[in-house]
Formats: C-alpha cells, structure tokens, sequence
C-alpha cells in the first residue's frame, strides 16, 4: 500500500517509516524545508517538502494514496503553546481529514495522545478505557481530545476507517540523541552527578507505538476505534538506578518513590490488537524494556 505519513521526520514518525517500510508499505513523507531527511531517507519513496497547514501539501499527502497517517503537530516552541497554535493544529488536521475524504481515501490513523484525559472521574474507580471522556488539562490535550469525535463522526457518516492511537510518554532513542527521555538524567548520573527527581509517570517504547500504526494499516476491524498505548508505571529515578549500574557510576540517587498510580489505562484492547497480528511482546516490556533502552542510549553517548 501507499501510506501517507506526517512529521515522518520526527521521533514517532521516523520510527514509523521505519516499521512501514519494513511492512513492505511505499511510505510518502511530509517534512518541512528545514526538516533533516538522513535519518529516513532509505524508509521513503515519496517526499513533499511543505507545512501540514498548506492546502498543496495536503492535496499532494492524500492523492493516489491507500491510508494517511496523522503524526505530525506544529508548536512554533514549547513556551508557545498557546490558543493560536492549538487552533492551527486543529484546524490543520481537520482539513487533513476533511482532504482525506475528498480524495477517496479510506483510511485515517491519528496519533493522539494520553493527554487527552488528565483529568479523571472518580465514578470510574481510577479505570481508564477508551469509551472515558476526554478532559484534557493542557492546551496540547485539548487538540489531541478536539480530534477524536471528528474521527468517530467521518466513521459513522463517510465510512471512513478512521482509528485514534493514544500513547503516554513515549521513551526510545530519538534521532535527536540529546531529545531521547532521559537523556540529561542519564547524562548526570554518567558524570557521577547527585539526582534528585520525583517525576514519574506511564511510559511507552516507541517501536510499539510505531507496530501499531503500522499494523492498523489496511486493517478494517480498528475502523472507528480509539486505542490507549501504555505499558507500564515507573519512577524516573528508576532510569538513573538502571544507568548507575550499567554505566558503574558513583552518582548518588535521592529516593523520591511514594504513590504509585493515581489511575490505570486499560489496554486489554490494545494487547488483544497485538495479539490477533502476532505480536505478544508490545505493552509488555516492562521496566526490563527500560532497562535494555538505557544500555542502548549510554552506548550511543559514549
């Protein structure tokens, strides 16, 4: 199949240019002017050099292709998340959508996100599934959340296979190293530094973000189903233990462990997705996943 792939320059989308390649797919990039290629070039077989907000480079992204996958997001800097860019990423991808449609595409994969549903009711007991309403607590959440319905509706309306795949923090080396999850911590602990972080949160490897995309393609039974992407709960400062003692630094690590989870994603159907196409691995690494992924990055920092 010809796929579409947006921000294909980026973390999760050079990933899954990769696994679409791999997939025997014909993957069409979009990346901007400034967008470095290196990375993806041997993964794509079309290129359009543009913005997700002009209208040229979306006719070009959806003509002639069999599915669109929506990766991409435009924030001019992280301090700028404002009204104005979350309307424009909105707007963006409903044209997208809307092109989509137009062109007689039948398939639209949106990545979408956890942080489309921060905020958590007590009358669901702390249980997350896919059928839980979207409350965002962040502009970011807010467009992720403003997408979904409009996914559901061209579903119903245009019998459009349309999916929404919701990943929590994703971890895995970014083409960037130095934007790689913990990077600066693990960079700390190597140079033998004191880490004190009480951050933490629900965490996911990339590859099985980008199997999922992959796999959801040409695959008529995710048609109008929304999917949570999380493997497991850990503690940053589990990463710096992890590279400690690989790495056999001296760097002092402060407990900051308390409360576990304050709530939990369901992915039963997630996993049984994995499953029914063979993969039993995805959302089941577990802090051994992380474990093996900080060997990974001190290796590339040396």
């Amino acid at each position: 199949m010809i796929v579409s792939l947006t921000g294909a320059s980026g973390f999760i989308g050079s990933y899954t240019a990769a696994a679409l390649n791999r997939a025997g797919h014909r993957v069409r990039a979009l990346v901007r002017p400034s967008s470095r290629r290196d990375h993806i070039e041997r993964h794509v077989d079309q290129w359009v050099v543009g913005e997700q907000s002009d209208p040229r480079s979306i006719d070009a992204m959806v003509d002639g292709v069999d599915c669109v996958i929506h990766s991409s997001i435009d924030w001019n800097a992280p301090e700028e998340r404002d009204s104005e860019n979350a309307l424009n990423n909105t707007l963006a991808s409903l044209r997208l959508l809307e092109s989509t449609r137009l062109a007689g595409v039948k398939q639209f994969v949106f990545v979408s996100s956890m942080a489309a549903l921060r905020e958590i009711s007590d009358e669901w007991n702390g249980q997350i599934t896919e059928t839980h309403p979207t409350w965002p607590d962040e502009l970011y959440g807010a467009f992720k959340a403003a997408i979904e319905p409009f996914l559901k509706a061209y579903h119903f309306a245009y019998k459009m296979n349309t999916s929404a795949w919701r990943p929590t923090a994703v971890y895995g080396v970014d083409p960037t190293l130095t934007r790689s999850r913990w990077f600066e911590l693990i960079d700390k602990v190597r140079r033998g530094e004191t880490i004190d972080t009480a951050h933490l949160g629900k965490i996911v490897f990339v590859n099985d973000v980008a199997d999922a995309l992959t796999l959801a393609v040409g695959d008529e039974l995710v048609s109008g189903q929304f999917y949570n992407l999380v493997d497991c709960f850990m503690h940053w400062q589990q990463a710096a233990e992890y590279a400690r003692q690989l790495s056999g630094s001296s760097a002092k690590i402060v407990d900051r462990t308390g409360q576990g989870p304050k709530n939990r994603f369901d992915c039963s159907k997630s996993i049984a997705f994995f499953a029914r196409h063979g993969n039993h691995v995805a959302l089941r690494r577990g802090h051994e996943g992380v474990r093996q992924y900080v060997d990974v990055l001190l290796r590339q920092m040396k």
